[in-house]
């Protein structure tokens, strides 16, 4: 084999590696003539590249290794890379995607590592150039997925702030990466080592955009809903926050999803090991190999080429598919300060929370529908300071207790200048309090109450209808209720069987939690005075509420001061009512008796006696019908019985 047909394959194994490494994702899209068509995109880039790069270098004016590495390759390069993908980005239907658009740019940039690596393969000889064979092709994939990524982000948006920084994030960020890799590789000596924690974190970062793009939106999906991106993006992030709010408390029903997971089947285990084995074997033998292809690579070249790429290349294979998609639907790192909010809306103040609000957006925990289209007033509150008011429309309302969302969207349309300075305090407001919270600094358990609050820890909303009853008194209590809207009654049922109603409870009140608290069976039933949206939630949220919130405690423990206080004079007043009810029933029995006792010592119709109906007596005296019965039966046997001796005989058996 001559040392040309070797380079060759040197130049092209790189290419046949990064193709299999990230199959997985290309089978997305799985027709390989889409495949073979961005590939040939890349091509023809990298072929005009090269073609025009001898009539524009000369007039770059730079001097220096690092103007070289970035103006003289990294800026071209990623330059028509970028025009290229923004493109053929336009140029797609509607049916887009952003992994698809990322996978897409990342088959044009092997495309473009393939040509360039055959070029330079074959047309330069220095040693160095072993090295960028290698290094170089995962460098153009990824890079050229991040223009993608960002060029769909792009597309996706609505205001023009959005795509001027998504566009600017997409030509910046792989043009620092490309410039410092060239850069590097230029300089030589021990600046090699540097390229490969370089190709770390642009794999690890490329991997992460890989595994979010699969749970981003399609455009016409987007477009359906008369969404962009940052919609979409604030609709989502709701139920995120509340699970974070559940999980820092230490809720035990939400479940943790972690960011990483162990995805490593055999066959690719296997290979990593050999990739391993195979650099461990070809730095201690690498001058044959260098030998045979005429080169002499210096010691850090050779470390670079045949230890530390092959170990670039295994972490590269075992990066693919550690990141959890279901982490960017489950779980936000972010920490959440609610933000209190008065909604204007045809002269009517609502007032509400929203857990973030962005320059575009904010997502209010509206309890009843405020209808699409509508305009709005808002004007936000955060801790000891507020925002002007700020107008916009309400683009989306989901308020069905079988999803998990309950609230408005608002597109924000004019900002004025104040609303500028309050996003900024709220920002640094935000990231003052999340470190401290997060690094357990002094005083960070009292930060907890910024996103601890009753409506905050709820879990679910359910709807009920007027009369519906809630809980029964003596049940075991094992969740709590908020009010969002209309009333309930608490009723106790006294030992007499009266029914006493001890409260009607209204919007925003919290009831149920009495029984959790003391670990009691309830204390009272509760029925839906009116037609009724509950946010409910179980024992352990409460438990968090109280440690989380001093407010809250201080207002809960007042509430049962007032409640024990109202069942005391319920019970007092029962007692009093009791007592009168018990004498005056007392007074009946012994007129009834001295009546029956007269009509019998007078030796009296019998048929008076057996034709008097018990039951009707009973309820016009109040008195137990089975005793009215017996006393009956009593003196119809006690006829011609002197009066007063029948009936003290008849109450001393009645221990009267």
């Amino acid at each position: 084999m001559s040392s040309i047909t070797l380079i060759i394959i040197l130049a092209l194994a790189p290419i046949t590696l990064i193709y299999l490494f990230y199959y997985r994702y290309f089978v997305v899209k799985s027709s390989y003539l889409y495949h073979l068509e961005y590939f040939i995109y890349g091509v023809i880039l990298a072929l005009v590249i090269l073609l025009a790069s001898p009539y524009i270098l000369p007039r770059l004016l730079f001097q220096g290794k690092i103007a070289m590495g970035f103006l003289g390759a990294s800026l071209i390069e990623k330059l028509g890379a970028f025009i290229c993908i923004a493109i053929l980005t336009f140029r797609s239907s509607s049916i887009l995607m952003v992994l698809n658009m990322v996978i897409s740019a990342m088959l044009l940039g092997l495309g473009f590592a393939t040509l360039e690596n055959i070029v330079y393969a074959l047309a330069m000889r220095d040693p160095v150039i072993i090295v960028r064979l290698f290094s170089a092709v995962p460098l153009h994939v990824l890079t050229c997925g991040l223009i993608g990524y960002g060029l769909a982000l792009m597309r996706f948006s609505g205001s023009l702030l959005s795509r001027a920084r998504y566009a600017a994030t997409a030509l910046a960020v792989p043009f620092l990466f490309h410039g410092l890799y060239d850069t590097m590789l230029i300089t030589g000596g021990t600046g090699t080592y540097w390229i490969a924690p370089l190709l770390v974190l642009l794999i690890v970062g490329m991997e992460y955009i890989l595994t979010k793009s699969q749970t981003l939106p399609l455009l016409d999906g987007l477009k359906s809903h008369n969404f962009f991106i940052e919609d979409w993006i604030t609709v989502q992030r709701e139920p995120q926050y509340e699970r974070w709010i559940l999980r820092s408390m230490g809720s035990k029903n939400r479940e943790y999803v972690p960011l990483f997971r162990l995805n490593l089947g055999k066959l690719r285990a296997l290979f990593i090991i050999i990739l391993l084995v195979c650099a461990a074997l070809s730095l201690a033998e690498h001058r044959i190999v260098m030998g045979f292809l005429g080169h002499r690579l210096r010691t850090e070249e050779a470390v670079m080429l045949f230890t530390l790429l092959p170990a670039l290349y295994s972490l590269n294979l075992f990066a693919i598919g550690v990141m959890n998609p279901k982490y960017f639907q489950n779980s936000l790192i972010k920490i959440p300060i609610i933000i209190d909010v008065d909604v204007e809306a045809d002269g009517t103040i609502i007032k509400t929370i929203a857990y973030h609000v962005t320059g575009s957006n904010c997502y209010l925990k509206t309890v009843d529908p405020l209808g699409t289209g509508t305009r709005l007033s808002l004007t936000f509150a955060c801790s000891a300071f507020s925002s002007p008011p700020v107008t916009g429309e309400v683009i989306w309302d989901s308020h069905d207790e079988q999803k998990q969302l309950s609230g408005s969207l608002v597109r924000l349309d004019r900002r004025p200048a104040g609303f500028r300075f309050f996003q900024v305090r709220y920002y640094l407001y935000r990231i003052s309090r999340g470190l401290s919270f997060n690094m357990r600094l002094p005083g960070f358990r009292s930060i907890r109450q910024l996103f601890v609050r009753p409506i905050s820890v709820m879990q679910k909303e359910w709807r009920f209808s007027a009369g519906q009853k809630l809980f029964e008194q003596g049940e075991e209590g094992r969740i709590f209720y908020l009010i969002r809207k209309g009333e309930v009654d608490i009723i106790k049922t006294l030992d007499t069987g009266e029914r006493v109603t001890m409260a009607v409870l209204k919007e925003g009140d919290i009831f149920g939690e009495m029984a959790i608290v003391g670990n009691q069976p309830r204390l009272a039933t509760a029925i839906c005075r009116t037609d009724c949206l509950l946010a409910v939630a179980e024992a352990d949220n409460l438990d968090a509420l109280i440690e989380g919130n001093p407010v809250f405690t201080q207002k809960l423990i007042k509430n049962f001061a007032n409640r024990l206080h109202a069942s005391e004079q319920i019970m007092l007043k029962s007692m009093a009512d009791s007592g009168a009810a018990s004498k005056r029933r007392e007074e009946s029995l012994l007129a009834l008796c001295r009546v029956l006792a007269a009509v019998a010592g007078a030796g009296g119709d019998p048929s008076l006696f057996q034709k008097a109906d018990a039951g009707l007596l009973a309820k016009q005296l109040d008195m137990d019908k089975k005793l009215v019965a017996e006393i009956l039966h009593h003196f119809t046997d006690e006829r011609g019985v002197d009066p007063e001796a029948g009936l003290k005989s008849f109450l001393d058996k009645l221990h009267l």
